[in-house]
């Protein structure tokens, strides 16, 4: 007998008993390490209801029961796999299972975004960085916060990125950027409005453009001069929360980030270290 499902379909279970199933799918790595009497005292449920309901179950009794489901928890948990992006987990998987589904999923995630970068196209990013006067990025609504992670990580390192939020302040600022500075563009789908609005200041004005996007054939990725690809797999219509987008999003600029650090890796490091020490110093003179 699959006793998972039997636990979610709860065919002829009496009351007790349907709340005691829901008790053990929610909270079943714990379950299987619990004795009878911790059972009925953290689900509020007698020894004889968990006696039947294994009896239900066609099992001797909990110690077999413990068994039999600590081996099917292993193998639903081996099948995790292929997680779909839009949809990662449904309302019969356990907490352990979503917590799970959702680390398989961040995890192909990363694999496929790292897959799609290269180190010719990096170094490219990466030196129209260094070479600015000013860095400037745009993104609204989740780009906007992931950006806004990125612009203070990179004050750790000297380097200024700078990020508001209004439209109106990002035409201004695209508007006084000039051909020594750079421009970070960011948005998943690559058909956010004000995105292209930017984009289309930016070309007209020639100031040298990074695109960070899963739309490869949209209008700024083809007048981008550096496209950092993220994969393609959420239908903004279909998922329930932009979870591999923004996991995309994240490790791309913490990618870029990393390999800027890197470009003066020493004096990072050297720097990170005084201030290791100026925050040492500053704490002890609070004492």
């Amino acid at each position: 007998m699959n006793l998972i499902k039997a636990l979610q379909e709860k065919k002829n279970f009496s009351q007790y008993e349907k709340e005691l199933a829901d008790y053990i799918l929610e909270h079943s790595e714990e379950v299987i390490r619990m004795s009878i009497r911790d059972l009925s005292k953290s689900s509020y449920t007698s020894t004889s209801t968990i006696i039947r309901l294994c009896k239900k179950l066609n099992l001797s009794g909990f110690k077999e029961f413990k068994i039999n489901f600590s081996r099917e928890l292993e193998a639903e948990y081996k099948q995790i796999s292929k997680v779909d992006a839009n949809v990662p987990f449904n309302s019969r998987d356990s907490m352990i299972v979503v917590s799970k589904k959702i680390a398989e999923l961040s995890k192909d995630t990363i694999d496929l975004t790292q897959q799609l970068f290269n180190d010719q196209l990096l170094n490219k990013a990466v030196k129209m960085i260094m070479k600015a006067d000013q860095i400037f990025a745009v993104g609204v609504s989740n780009s906007f916060v992931k950006l806004n992670d990125f612009h203070l990580k990179m004050l750790r390192i000297g380097k200024y990125v700078h990020l508001v939020h209004s439209q109106p302040d990002q035409v201004f600022l695209a508007t006084n950027a000039t051909t020594r500075d750079v421009a970070i563009l960011l948005s998943y789908s690559g058909t956010t409005a004000e995105i292209e609005n930017i984009a289309r200041i930016i070309k007209r004005k020639k100031i040298p453009m990074i695109f960070i996007s899963s739309n490869l054939n949209c209008y700024v990725a083809k007048i981008a001069d550096v496209i950092i690809p993220l994969p393609n797999q959420e239908d903004a219509k279909a998922n329930i929360s932009a979870f591999s987008s923004q996991t995309a999003i994240f490790y791309a600029l913490n990618v870029l980030y990393a390999c800027i650090f890197k470009m003066n890796y020493e004096e990072n490091i050297t720097s990170r270290e005084l201030r290791c020490l100026l925050y040492t110093s500053d704490a002890a003179d609070d004492r």
